[in-house]
């Protein structure tokens, strides 16, 4: 990494335009789904929320940036962190600095106000990179550093979400479950298999997560044409927001 703010190079579906109408849609379905099941507490103004997935290439990176952005568009201040300090990936979405971020927070290498980077395209938006990629991402976020800095960045937000690694790749994910309102879970159709999600889910409930609900990205679209210029080849992005607790999903 160099120190120079990285270039957007990802697409941002919710900010691209009118042709993209149903992509929107559904993130706007998601932001609601998402806000009613995690009301905020009595006494606290901020709510944090973890997204994963079962395996890498879920889209579960696109579906967070994206759900982050429809938040902040309702004058909502909403603070994103890419916890995945092995492979990070939100700092392509933003022209930001990505060896200032959450490793520099942790390790006391840098201050608050030098990691939590603006977007003056966005400006009800903050992000945290991931920063330097650090020997131990896991001990790092189990840490209490981490859980003294979510408390110290409530103050500040209305909502906090973060995005985390692959539960069925590594334990980063659980070691911040218990410092979080609420846990949505991101599969890909026809790419995640029944297995990895239930094996996901099962270390996720023994970690004491609590399990809002499972996305479905890449749902299928009559439209095919329509979402292939945007890098989705012939899938579009669409929602399926279901009870962690559904039949489907038990053993």
């Amino acid at each position: 990494m160099n120190n120079k703010k990285t270039q957007s190079k990802q697409h941002l579906v919710t900010v691209t335009g009118s042709d993209n109408f149903q992509l929107v849609e559904s993130y706007k379905a998601l932001r609601t789904n998402l806000l009613f099941s995690l009301p905020a507490k009595e006494g606290e103004n901020c709510r944090k929320l973890l997204f994963t997935s079962a395996g890498p290439s879920d889209g579960k990176t696109t579906t967070t940036v994206n759900l982050a952005l429809t938040l902040a568009e309702t004058e909502t201040k909403v603070l994103l962190i890419d916890a995945d300090m092995r492979k990070p990936t939100v700092h392509r979405y933003f022209p930001v600095d990505a060896c200032l971020g959450l490793s520099n927070l942790l390790s006391g290498m840098n201050k608050r106000e030098e990691c939590i980077q603006s977007i003056p395209e966005f400006p009800n938006l903050a992000v945290i990179p991931a920063g330097v990629l650090p020997p131990n991402p896991s001990e790092l976020l189990a840490s209490s550093a981490m859980e003294k800095l979510l408390c110290e960045l409530s103050e500040h937000f209305d909502i906090i979400i973060i995005d985390t690694p692959p539960v069925n790749v590594v334990t980063d994910a659980l070691a911040l479950v218990g410092k979080v309102d609420g846990v949505a879970f991101v599969v890909s159709q026809n790419k995640t298999t029944m297995p990895e999600v239930q094996s996901a889910i099962e270390a996720l409930r023994f970690a004491g997560a609590n399990l809002l609900g499972i996305v479905m990205n890449r749902v299928a679209n009559e439209k095919r044409s329509h979402y292939s210029k945007h890098g989705y080849g012939h899938y579009g992005y669409g929602y399926a927001y279901k009870a962690a607790e559904s039949d489907a999903y038990k053993k």
